[in-house]
């Protein structure tokens, strides 16, 4: 034996080793592009660079040294345990305790590390573990892709599946938002950047697929040649062969990629996009706690009146309002955290420096539970001080707008959150108020005129227009004729907020607690009657009817905001500057907040998305005075100050059918609507698996469609010569070596098969005979054809006949070399112009 055979098999390996590596590579590199808008971070790169080394460099001293698949395993796990820290970990390399530590950690992260890389809000950058789940994918998939692509067995085509699940590690796990589109020439591509790679990394699967395909058969040829003098190639013939093929696999795959592209716009608009993220429970459940606002009366009674909350150092200039609590959803009782929205969403904050101002907040003794004090905005995690610090940052969340932010840590009481000591610090940065509602036009009202009947007659009665600019007069003249009070009773526990306001003049006027929908429908009615009874044109001072605190006025103001269309929230927290807008709310001194200075407040969403924050506190100078129609307000009133009350029980709240249905007493969706809420999602995956199956479903029509020609050709010698015609290319598309141009009765004899015989005789006697053949020779020959047919897909395994259905080779021994090449160059040819 010469030896270059085996110099040129050599070869042909060596190149064979290097296509599979570059489209491992090629697979790594698409999969770190699409997971960067998780991390946004250069440490990406760095975990993908070592994972793609490590899980190839095991794959290539695996084959070399012809190590078992166990000692392959153990080693990259070993591997694993040993890079974990510096590469994904890089935090934990502060001290020897630190590092091991993250090695647990990091180990803990391959079953772990998902959901908390799904409860972070991104960017993520490389916040404690979060790029564990990347170190393993990336690791573990080249890997896997590199050991499927080296096997010389039919198993090495899973490297394909392998390499796409690596790439969608960005998809699953990134955003729901969907990527900017991008246009060209008029044409909308939605979330350009996934979709343009995700097609180039299907062309590379598919350009990997058939050059390997070609090198395995170029070996396998040049084999047979170095051991047999008689097998040769027809050089001319293979190339054209070849030529053929590869056009008809091309126009296969533009046919399937010009549908996808044109199809995905309207199909992208069907259903939002959906994530894991979006199903992922980070185990907070705000909304079992008791509502703050609830409870927003205990601030202003007995000593929690003057108990610190919590106190702020540092720098509080341009620093207006601190945040404790957002709740955005109502069920007609009660305000609370809900998930009707994603702002109220909670998530994990990565730690970093950040821009902003440092400011530490320690909690007093008048405050505790899951709702963390945050000034201004953050974008980066607090750092926790104290014995609990580290598990407080472990259990610290944030909505996506990091506007409300809690902790779920178990504390010795058997409740959750901080307690009283407790102190952390913030990079903060100062909001501004400078957004405003302006003329943004309002929508549909988001609550039902049955739920709140006063509250709408009252709306109608201001005869106001519905955009920004009315429900900001809405508001205003609700909190002027609206009327301060904190208790039911002036009593001892009463006493610390009255003795203040009555530096005024303040006269007490007793007050339900509870912000039910009665509760708030009782104000509204107040204030329509004396409105009623007063006149359009009555003074200001004749209209106050409705007596309450911000709990009352933040909701009342919050129903309004829906009512004119606009998506709203309540606040609570506190000012830490003076404020013209709510004087009855004084602002905290030097950083120090009492329960005298917790507010709520309302914000409202803008037609930008923005939030703007809202005043809601009534005023409490001028006090009500009832007046019935057709009488007249004194000029100097009286007030009857009521020096003992009855304790009532506040009224039931409202719960009935039209408020139960929904947080938001939206009506309940039509049969059609949620019939299509169910089809849509359905719809859009059969669409999405005919697009991957389109160019396999084409393929099929158009051999369903040739069959059916030759079976039904009019005349019945046609038909005969179109079962022999089927009958080769059924044998092509197994495997079949037939000769091109051999006479029908050789390419029997080369088959080998009985019925082939019998048919190539049939056909014969039928195109050589006196007369021509009538339709029963015809019905005959197909019925023999469909006889050989079913027995070759008898004898043939699952994978063969699937690989038949697919094959192009019965396509592409249709069409002669001489008219590809003649149709080829007449593209360049110059048409002339008559």
């Amino acid at each position: 034996m010469t030896p270059e055979p085996r110099t040129t098999t050599g070869s042909l390996s060596l190149w064979r080793r290097v296509w599979d590596l570059g489209y491992v590579l090629a697979g790594v590199a698409v999969a770190t592009v699409l997971a960067w808008p998780i991390y946004d971070s250069a440490r990406v790169i760095v975990v993908s660079v070592v994972a793609a080394t490590l899980g190839i460099g095991i794959v290539l001293l695996a084959a070399k040294l012809r190590w078992t698949w166990w000692l392959t395993t153990l080693v990259a796990v070993g591997s694993f345990l040993v890079l974990v820290v510096p590469v994904a970990i890089p935090s934990a390399l502060t001290s020897p305790m630190r590092i091991l530590r993250g090695v647990l950690d990091g180990a803990a992260g391959v079953a772990l590390g998902w959901k908390q890389l799904l409860t972070l809000s991104l960017p993520v950058g490389d916040y404690q573990g979060v790029l564990v789940p990347l170190f393993v994918t990336l690791l573990v998939g080249s890997l896997a892709a590199m050991g499927l692509a080296l096997s010389n067995r039919a198993v090495s085509g899973f490297a394909v599946p392998v390499v796409l699940l690596m790439a969608s590690f960005g998809l699953v796990f990134g955003s729901s938002e969907m990527a900017a589109p991008l246009t060209i020439a008029g044409f909308t591509i939605p979330a350009a950047q996934p979709v343009l790679l995700g097609i180039l990394l299907v062309l590379v699967s598919l350009a990997w697929l058939v050059a390997r395909g070609r090198m395995a058969r170029s070996a396998a040829l040049r084999l047979a040649q170095a051991h047999s003098g008689d097998v040769r190639q027809n050089t001319r013939s293979s190339f054209w062969v070849r030529l053929r093929r590869q056009a008809a696999a091309a126009i296969l795959v533009i046919v399937a990629v010009a549908a996808g592209v044109v199809v995905a716009p309207t199909a992208a608009t069907w259903v939002p996009r959906d994530t894991l993220r979006e199903h992922v429970d980070p185990r907070l459940i705000v909304t079992q706690q008791p509502s703050p606002l609830a409870s927003y009366r205990s601030w202003f009674s007995g000593e929690s009146y003057d108990t610190e909350v919590f106190r702020i150092d540092g720098d509080l200039a341009g620093f207006d309002r601190v945040r404790i609590a957002v709740l955005g959803s109502y069920d007609g009782a009660v305000f609370r955290a809900g998930s009707g929205s994603a702002s109220q969403e909670f998530y994990r904050l990565p730690a970093s420096s950040g821009a902003g101002v440092p400011l530490t907040v320690t909690v007093g003794e008048g405050y505790s539970g899951v709702w963390l004090p945050i000034p201004g905005s953050i974008d980066s995690a607090p750092v926790f001080g104290g014995e609990r610090g580290e598990q407080l940052a472990d259990s610290f969340y944030t909505s996506a707008n990091g506007n409300g932010s809690v902790v779920v840590l178990a504390r010795d009481d058997g409740g959750f959150g901080v307690r009283p000591g407790d102190s952390y610090q913030v990079i903060a940065g100062p909001e501004t108020d400078s957004r405003s509602l302006g003329a943004t036009p309002g929508g549909e009202a988001l609550i039902s005129d049955d739920a709140h009947p006063r509250l709408a007659a009252w709306v109608e009665q201001q005869e106001l227009p519905r955009t920004g600019e009315g429900l900001l007069q809405a508001i205003q003249r609700l909190r002027d004729r609206g009327y301060l009070s904190h208790s039911l009773q002036d009593d001892t526990r009463s006493e610390g907020w009255i003795t203040r306001l009555a530096i005024d003049d303040y006269v007490f006027q007793p007050s339900y607690a509870g912000h039910s929908t009665a509760r708030v429908e009782e104000m509204f009615t107040a204030l329509y009657d004396q409105q009623r009874a007063a006149g359009a044109d009555a003074p200001p001072d004749a209209l106050v009817a409705a007596v309450g605190d911000d709990e009352q006025f933040a909701t009342a103001a919050a129903l309004l905001a829906r009512y004119f269309g606009f998506d709203s929230r309540v606040v609570i927290g506190t000012r830490l500057q003076p404020a013209e807008t709510a004087p009855s709310v004084p602002p905290c001194v030097n950083g120090s907040c009492t329960g005298a200075n917790v507010s709520a407040w309302i914000e409202v969403r803008s037609a930008t998305g923005a939030w703007v924050s809202i005043d809601a506190s009534p005023q409490y100078e001028l006090a009500p005075f009832f007046v019935n129609p057709g009488e007249e307000r004194p000029e100097n009133p009286t007030v009857v100050q009521t020096l003992t009350t009855e304790v009532l029980d506040p009224p039931p709240a409202q719960r009935d059918e039209s408020t139960a249905a929904s947080s938001d007493e939206s009506a309940e969706p039509g049969w059609l609507e949620s019939i299509l809420t169910i089809l849509r999602p359905i719809a859009t995956g059969l669409l999405v698996a005919t697009l991957l199956l389109l160019p396999a479903l084409f393929l099929l029509g158009v051999k369903a469609l040739r069959r059916n020609r030759r079976r039904a050709a009019p005349v019945p010698e046609v038909a005969l010569v179109g079962a022999w015609d089927e009958l080769l290319d059924s044998y092509h598309d197994l495997g079949f070596e037939v000769p091109t141009n051999a006479s029908r009765q050789l390419a029997a004899t080369e088959v080998d098969r009985p019925r082939a015989a019998m048919l190539a005789s049939m056909v014969d006697a039928a195109v050589f005979a006196e007369h021509p053949p009538g339709r029963q020779a015809s019905e005959a020959a197909w019925q023999l054809l469909d006889e050989e047919r079913a027995e070759l897909r008898a004898e043939s395994s699952l994978g063969e006949r699937v690989r038949s259905a697919l094959s192009l080779r019965s396509l592409v021994n249709h069409v002669p070399a001489r008219r590809v090449l003649t149709q080829g160059l007449a593209i360049f040819q110059p048409k002339e112009i008559r």
